[in-house]
């Protein structure tokens, strides 16, 4: 399968718009944007499927929903995480996006899903999702 990347909150990134083939590609691309500030991108699938990712320095998230944007939504979760660990924030077009920590993973595990998001169109089985 193919996605089609878009930096959710750098329009002038040059990224946006491309096709990647390949996750080898996607983990390089995704990596080289971890210095920034917390954020989302979006993978588009050809599957009619997107998966919205939000990166960080050493965590991050994943979303999986129809590429139309009608439910459901479904949000990764850390099953390791309480309720008291609070938020994290994400910018999503110039705005802080607050995302409960349950739904925050070690950055490893959110680039595998990621990457079998681009080999499959589904969502990781090697994580629990559940409907928000």
């Amino acid at each position: 399968m193919k996605v089609k990347f878009c930096d959710m909150d750098d329009a002038s990134n040059p990224l946006n718009g491309s096709t990647i083939r390949d996750s080898r590609r996607l983990l390089q691309i995704l990596r080289g944007m971890q210095g920034r500030e917390p954020f989302f991108c979006e993978l588009e699938g050809e599957n009619g499927y997107r998966l919205d990712v939000g990166l960080a320095a050493t965590f991050g998230c994943a979303q999986y929903s129809h590429s139309e944007g009608d439910p459901p939504y479904l949000m990764a979760v850390d099953s390791d995480a309480k309720p008291e660990d609070g938020y994290k924030e994400f910018f999503c077009q110039n705005m802080h996006t607050s995302v409960p920590a349950r739904h925050c993973l070690p950055l490893d595990v959110t680039m595998q899903i990621a990457a079998f998001f681009l080999e499959t169109g589904k969502p990781s089985p090697a994580v629990s999702w559940e409907e928000i």
